[in-house]
């Protein structure tokens, strides 16, 4: 994992570019602390989920992290698109059992 700050709130969290479409971010204590999306959850209480769990993205953070990987400031460990969408919509999905 990469240390990253975000662009707006300097928040640094770590950052592991696993592929273009699979990031992990593990933030800290202090990382949260600073995120400002985090704090006007907990300001106004506005929050989607389980009470207590972590929050599930900054848009800031998403935006430094595509910003610094496009940058190439952040290793991407497979950075082989994928190949084909991972469901194949062709196949008719069967009706579901009443």
């Amino acid at each position: 994992m990469q240390p990253l700050q975000c662009a707006e709130c300097k928040a640094q969290v770590l950052v592991q570019k696993n592929s273009w479409e699979h990031t992990t971010v593990q933030w800290s204590d202090q990382a949260r602390a600073k995120c400002l999306e985090i704090a006007d959850e907990r300001e106004f209480g506005q929050r989607e989920g389980r009470p207590g769990a972590p929050r599930k993205e900054c848009g800031a953070l998403i935006a430094s992290i595509v910003n610094a990987a496009t940058a190439g400031e952040l290793e991407i460990l497979n950075d082989e698109p994928v190949p084909k969408p991972i469901v194949d919509d062709s196949e008719p999905v069967p009706a579901p059992f009443h």
